[in-house]
């Protein structure tokens, strides 16, 4: 079955239908009318029939946007069993995808982002005590090239670690009450997430990992165990940038060490015998070339979206973002690494540090 969107179409007829299908991704959006002298309903009665909207009634229009797993779970699943919504701000019952202050609960994403770090791990292995501890090079190329290897490789898992465990930019949980929509204007429409129970800021979306809406989300990725959004894309880049130059080199004292050890028909290179040794380097090998070809695809990827100010999902989507594209490029960057240009881009335990509007458009840095 082909997925379906759903959009409103603004009609003041009571018999138009408020649906159609125009795109490959699913969204299904109720109206509802918020007066602010009366009580609104908090969610729909029935997720697929639509709502009439009575333009005429003051208040603020209130339009579900439906995330796609809630939609067919509701269109398909029989079972009398609800999906177990989060509804606490605490982030710490049952029901909730995260444990600690923000740890996704997910048994796929836990081993890939522990997978992770047991490759940094043999990388490291083999580094010391396969190429450098052996003494098959001298006493400073070993002492120059173990500092090097493991300052990339602590900004490299720090980065990881920020990404994993940081709240990418979910949008707080039943925020959408009728105090917070008093501070909008009569005839202002505003999009809820019906799971979250949100106000949507523009370009958020819902994650069925995550089961949070976040702000400017380009992606959930399982390596990192989280979603790349608004608050750790700069953590995100810096792990797929700093793991692709441990890779490289990596790769480069690989090749050194192997040149050694048969220029010297293997004399420079007892520690290990030659069988262990090949194996240890191939494994090696294969590990630093898919790193740093997967990794430097991924930073500039996120480069280039950062470049034309389009998410992930916009892309994949097919979404035009020439309207957005008014700022400089640098401008972009500060919107992700901080607004003080300088090494604190390029550290991954300073915290980026701007603000974002509510509208998720205008910012405004303290410079």
């Amino acid at each position: 079955m082909s997925l379906k969107k759903f959009i409103p179409i603004y009609s003041n007829d009571d018999n138009t239908n408020d649906e159609m299908e125009v795109g490959s991704s699913s969204v299904k959006v109720h109206r509802y009318i918020c007066d602010t002298n009366t009580d609104w309903s908090t969610q729909s009665t029935n997720i697929s029939s639509s709502t009439t909207t009575t333009t005429d009634e003051p208040g603020v229009t209130i339009k579900d946007v439906v995330p796609r797993s809630m939609y067919y779970h509701e269109q398909y699943n029989n079972d009398d069993d609800d999906d177990c919504l989060c509804s606490c701000a605490c982030c710490r019952c049952e029901c909730c995808p995260t444990v600690s202050d923000w740890c996704i609960r997910d048994p796929y994403g836990l081993s890939c982002g522990f997978t992770t770090w047991f490759l940094f791990i043999y990388a490291q292995f083999v580094i010391i005590f396969v190429i450098l501890i052996p003494k098959s090079h001298s006493i400073i190329f070993n002492i120059i090239n173990l500092f090097i290897f493991h300052l990339l490789e602590i900004l490299a898992v720090s980065s990881h670690y920020r990404t994993m465990f940081s709240n990418p930019g979910a949008v707080p949980l039943n925020d959408a009450t009728p105090e917070n929509l008093l501070k909008y204007e009569n005839g202002t429409i505003v999009y809820r997430c019906a799971m979250c129970k949100s106000i949507k800021p523009p370009r958020s979306h819902h994650c069925s990992v995550c089961k949070r809406c976040i702000k400017r989300m380009d992606h959930h990725c399982v390596f990192v165990n989280n979603c790349v959004g608004q608050n750790n894309q700069k953590y995100f880049i810096l792990f797929t940038f700093y793991t692709c130059v441990i890779s490289i080199y990596a790769l480069i004292l690989l090749g050194i060490h192997i040149t050694t050890c048969i220029n010297s028909d293997w004399n420079a290179c007892t520690s290990w015998s030659p069988p262990a040794t090949i194996i240890f380097l191939i494994f090696l090998a294969f590990e630093a070339i898919s790193f740093s070809i997967f990794t430097a695809i991924m930073t500039g990827t996120q480069l280039y979206s950062i470049y034309t100010d389009t998410t992930g999902i916009e892309s994949f989507k097919g979404e035009k973002t020439g309207s957005r594209r008014s700022s400089s490029f640098i401008s972009s960057l500060k919107i992700v690494f901080g607004s003080q240009v300088g090494l604190a881009w390029l550290n991954p335990f300073s915290k980026p540090v701007n603000l974002i509007t509510q509208n998720d458009e205008r910012v405004t840095f303290d410079v």
